[in-house]
């Protein structure tokens, strides 16, 4: 290798683009084919970095440059990081404009900075199993760029008749290194039977390398607006770190025109040079197959799968067992929103499968699978910071007769329901609380003060308690003092606590607590009343809620005197509320703490799944792991029972058999099974890997997608269609608890 060479280095600039729709359903707009696994246990963009890592292959290559989209942001990041390539920069496009405008955005500011630089691009979602091999071709294709200019590419030595990739046709010459001809489409079998037997075509394998001088000249003789309008979007963009953000404006503004098309054609010096590493695209489930670990049967298997007469298949079942008998040359992808099955010889005709399915009017999902995280971090952060917080701080609070509106209607205005409830006031107390947490800019603090100085003034009792009901012009509609009401009320004093510290509200913890113990408490057979005094009727429910509280505060001031009466709560959960025969809880019981019949006590999933997260949230706290196993039961019923089939939403009730799924769906059932999810992956319970993708995609795909931005659909039917009337103002807590965890997970990432 030339010294000097070695001195300046290769560039990678890495293509991050691409649906890969001739992978679905495991491929698809939302999660790409270079983002999973296919070949090896790697994700495609991750083993793409290490091959042009300079551990690999000696010091020839400098710090990579990667172009996608904005939306992966986060998962480019992520796996990048999981690599042993440095990446210099990630360029990150608003819009998909092909590969001329990406390559041009990519290397425009070296055109001042190092014309002479010898660049590399690449795909990110190709195979290549001799890395060795590679970089050798790679290191003599510098050379002979960094002597001669001109623009590189690199040609496959075909070993069979593809009709699936383009050709490369060379001069003639002793090699390995050949002027190119002319470039070929895709050809017809009998096309390429003739390429392999003339020995003078090569597949594309879409890598090429040129000196920056030199592609630049092209670009401004061949594409000039393109490169204008490219290099404006780069020099325009925003950078943080390593992340620049190209701007929107220009680089929409740029034809959408591939390299090949746009420069490749009509090049003026270009040339291929010769490898025969094993190389594929995989661009389809026949390829895939072909490039994977197979069995004696040349079967490819991944999941739970049994086959008995199986020949020369591909079948991957991520989300069910798949039984296969007496079939040969198929692929079968199942995946928890669709099912594929197509002959292997076949595959080619997936794209149109895609094609004709995304013209199909079903429910829109965007779920990722095969452990692929979806980049939603960034959308839940915009809904919180810039959507819900503002939305609900202005419409929300009743500033003329204080204290929260019930709900508002799909015009963002209140709702005459005739009242307006205590526990609600006290759930936006904890939502502006865990806002000032969050880091939110807003006006949490007036909020706060309007909501505390409403619940302090007017919402307790002369003997003590807060009340129930207020009427909408403020005054006292219902002063019983339920039980459910003191649990929200202590949750939000603790979420107060621990954001500002105020005696005000340790002071008023203190106090309600202690009227619990002295109006609620059952002495006898444990746990608390519904009402001061006894009741006829109890319930799990508050009790949960008192868990929860009871936790916060434990969290927020590290006192034991909260982890001792959360540790009494689970004494009770064991004891009567769990069913130990059938993986259930109870939900409704008489005043001795004796379930009540079936058909009254149905099954909440959604309570299951609060659970799994109390008792994991527990588990953190506490160091207990006895109620993991408590945890992973009640998952286990949820995940089993509690799911529509159509739709995929968690059903709000269920018969203790697991049958008779209620009605509706409401939107609290979904992020109680996002957090139980969430809480699962973080303890390293098994857990459907699933889970946590389809609670967001319920969550943004029927819930939120709704006329105010910031707003939710309540309920939805079994079918998907929604069945609310309103935007109940005490869902918000369920939503920003929920979220609030997603961000903290990821952010442990």
């Amino acid at each position: 290798m030339n010294t000097e060479l070695e001195r300046r280095n290769v560039l990678p600039i890495i293509l991050c683009g691409g649906s890969g729709s001739r992978l679905w359903p495991l491929s698809r707009k939302s999660a790409p084919k270079q983002f999973h696994n296919l070949a090896s246990s790697k994700t495609m963009l991750c083993n793409t970095l290490e091959r042009v890592s300079s551990v690999t292959a000696s010091d020839i290559y400098a710090p990579a440059r990667i172009i996608g989209a904005s939306e992966f942001e986060g998962i480019i990041a992520e796996q990048s990081s999981s690599s042993s390539v440095i990446v210099e920069k990630y360029i990150l496009e608003p819009c998909m404009r092909d590969t001329c405008a990406a390559i041009a955005a990519a290397i425009s500011d070296l055109k001042v900075t190092n014309p002479d630089q010898i660049v590399l691009v690449l795909p990110s979602d190709h195979h290549v199993a001799d890395v060795d091999g590679f970089s050798s071709v790679i290191k003599r294709a510098a050379e002979a760029v960094y002597e001669d200019g001109g623009i590189m590419t690199i040609g496959i030595k075909p070993s069979h008749p593809e009709t699936q990739f383009g050709y490369i046709e060379r001069a003639q010459g002793s090699g390995p290194i050949y002027d190119v001809e002319r470039f070929r489409e895709k050809p017809d079998l009998a096309a390429a039977k003739a390429y392999l037997d003339l020995g003078t075509f090569f597949w594309n394998a879409g890598i090429f390398m040129f000196k920056v001088s030199d592609m630049v000249a092209e670009f401004e003789h061949q594409q000039p607006d393109i490169w204008r309008s490219a290099s404006l979007a780069m020099q325009n963009g925003q950078q943080t770190d390593k992340h620049h953000y190209l701007d929107k404006q220009h680089f929409a503004s740029c034809e959408k025109v591939s390299i090949d098309y746009g420069i490749m054609e009509h090049a003026s010096n270009i040339r291929t040079i010769q490898a025969a590493f094993d190389w594929s695209d995989l661009g389809s489930w026949s390829q895939l197959h072909e490039a994977s670990p197979q069995d004696v049967k040349g079967n490819v298997i991944i999941g739970d799968v049994v086959t008995t007469g199986v020949r020369n298949s591909y079948i991957r079942a991520e989300d069910r067992p798949v039984a296969i008998a007496g079939l040969d040359d198929i692929v079968v992808v199942s995946q928890s929103d669709a099912l594929m099955v197509v002959a292997r010889d076949k595959s080619y005709m997936v794209k149109d499968l895609h094609k004709m399915i995304s013209q199909t009017p079903w429910p829109p999902k965007v779920l990722n699978t095969s452990g692929v995280q979806i980049p939603y971090k960034d959308k839940v952060k915009d809904w919180i910071y810039n959507l819900a917080l503002p939305y609900w701080a202005k419409n929300s609070i009743d500033y003329e007769f204080g204290g929260v509106h019930e709900a508002l209607d799909y015009a963002g205005k209140p709702v005459d329901l005739g009242k307006k409830r205590l526990r609600v006031l006290a759930r936006q107390i904890y939502c502006y609380a865990e806002a000032q947490m969050l880091g939110w800019d807003g006006n949490y603090q007036e909020v706060l003060d309007h909501c505390v100085k409403t619940l302090i003034e007017t919402g307790w009792h002369k003997d003590g308690g807060f009340i129930h009901l207020y009427n909408l012009d403020g005054s006292v509609q219902d002063d019983t003092r339920d039980a459910y009401d003191q649990c929200f009320v202590l949750l939000g004093f603790a979420a107060l606590w621990k954001a500002q510290k105020t005696p005000l509200a340790k002071e008023w913890g203190e106090k309600t607590l202690q009227f619990m113990d002295k109006q609620f408490a059952d002495e006898k057979n444990g746990g608390y009343f519904e009402t001061p005094g006894g009741s006829d009727i109890r319930r799990a429910n508050p009790h949960m809620h008192f868990f929860e509280a009871m936790l916060a505060w434990y969290d927020a001031t590290g006192e034991e005197q909260y982890l001792d009466r959360a540790k009494k709560i689970i004494d009770l959960f064991k004891t009567k509320f769990f069913d130990h025969e059938n993986w259930r809880l109870h939900e409704m019981f008489d005043a001795n703490w004796v379930p009540l019949d079936n058909d009254i006590n149905k099954v909440e999933p959604g309570h299951h799944y609060e659970w799994v997260w109390l008792l994991l949230k527990y588990v953190t706290l506490s160091g207990d792991n006895s109620v993991k196993d408590y945890a992973r039961k009640l998952y286990a019923t949820a995940i089993a029972f509690g799911h529509y089939t159509k739709t995929d939403s968690v059903a709000l009730t269920m018969h203790y058999d697991g049958s008779e799924l209620s009605p509706t769906g409401r939107m609290w059932c979904q992020t109680e099974g996002l957090k139980a999810a969430l809480a699962l992956k973080e303890h390293g319970m098994t857990v459907d890997g699933n889970l946590a993708s389809r609670m967001l995609d319920q969550i943004y795909n029927r819930y939120l997608d709704t006329p105010q931005a910031g707003g939710w659909y309540d309920a939805t039917d079994s079918e998907g269609r929604i069945v609310s009337t309103d935007m109940p103002t005490s869902t918000f807590y369920h939503v920003l608890c929920a979220f609030s965890e997603y961000l903290r997970v990821e952010d442990l990432k």
